[in-house]
């Protein structure tokens, strides 16, 4: 089994990302790639055309420190404009200002939505605090044309391993014996 850490709220953006979801006319980032399904009649849009784009989400408080190095993964769904000459989708878990796990992909003209799963071997040092994890999406168009689309982000942990509060089995036998 897995646990997921899925984005609950909209932690800081840049300016340059807008999303299918608002309220009061402000944009709402989370909600539009929160699913557990993937559906791609909602998304947040990076525009290129202003330079650099980037957005933080919160994720899921309450993970269990899986005491392991390995085993995450980061999930995104993306497409971007088809005619980009020159484009970059930066996907990033971040504790702090500290990046646990970092996956740059050349986007270029990808013209659908396309699923990725990044599972390095690591992350990058062992996280203190799940409760203090969050994504980073960043997108560059090096001619400033194209904008990216995800519709749907998150994040992939083994879970917790068993606790070691169990008592032997050798022990336990010798109790029931010595208490007859």
């Amino acid at each position: 089994m897995a646990q997921y850490g899925r984005p609950t709220g909209d932690k800081a953006d840049d300016g340059n990302w807008s999303s299918t979801d608002e309220s009061e006319g402000s944009p709402i980032f989370f909600s539009a790639i929160d699913e557990s399904s993937a559906s791609d009649s909602d998304y947040i849009t990076g525009d290129g055309s202003s330079g650099d784009a980037e957005v933080d989400l919160e994720l899921t408080n309450g993970l269990s420190d899986p005491g392991v190095t390995t085993g995450h993964k980061l999930i995104y769904r993306y497409n971007t404009d088809a005619g980009s000459s020159s484009a970059t989708l930066t996907v990033s878990l971040m504790e702090g200002s500290t990046v646990r796990m970092q996956e740059s992909l050349d986007v270029t003209g990808v013209g659908s939505y396309t699923t990725r799963t990044y599972a390095p071997t690591n992350t990058t040092g062992t996280i203190s605090s799940y409760d203090n994890v969050f994504l980073r999406i960043a997108f560059t168009d090096d001619d400033m044309m194209d904008s990216v689309y995800i519709s749907q982000a998150y994040l992939e942990i083994p879970n917790a391993a068993a606790g070691s509060d169990a008592v032997p089995m050798a022990l336990n036998t010798y109790q029931q014996m010595r208490n007859k």
